[in-house]
């Protein structure tokens, strides 16, 4: 398990505002850096230009002209930001179109704050070397 958790920055990118602020109050709880919370592909895309994330928590649904498997597309083309989705959909179709986009993981809602760090730890550990 990491113990320097606010040295990896995370943003949300989650349109309904009461998921996000959980989100956000859970990613500080356990320490991690969060960089900016978008409700939109535009916002989050302008957010990660800016910023540059280590890792995006990306809801799939979003209201807008993108939903959130094209933002994490971007997100990894453009920043080189790897994704976990974030959704309350199980459908194939769904899970086929967020598999093709090479996400580091899936969160089912609601879940727990111990699932938000083992899917994040997991995916940083593939993506970041540990520095002890």
């Amino acid at each position: 398990m990491r113990t320097a958790c606010n040295r990896y920055s995370i943003l949300v990118v989650e349109d309904d505002a009461l998921v996000s602020s959980y989100i956000d109050q859970v990613l500080v709880q356990l320490e991690f850096s969060v960089i900016g919370r978008a409700s939109s592909g535009p916002e989050a895309i302008g957010l990660a230009e800016r910023n540059r994330p280590d890792l995006a928590l990306v809801d799939i649904r979003l209201s807008g002209p993108m939903d959130g498997i094209k933002v994490s597309q971007l997100l990894l083309e453009r920043f080189g930001v790897p994704s976990i989705f974030l959704s309350g959909i199980c459908d194939d179709q769904t899970i086929e179109r967020a598999l093709a986009v090479s996400s580091l993981g899936f969160l089912q809602k609601p879940f727990l704050p111990s699932q938000v760090f083992d899917a994040i730890d997991r995916a940083l550990a593939d993506i970041l070397p540990l520095n002890g």
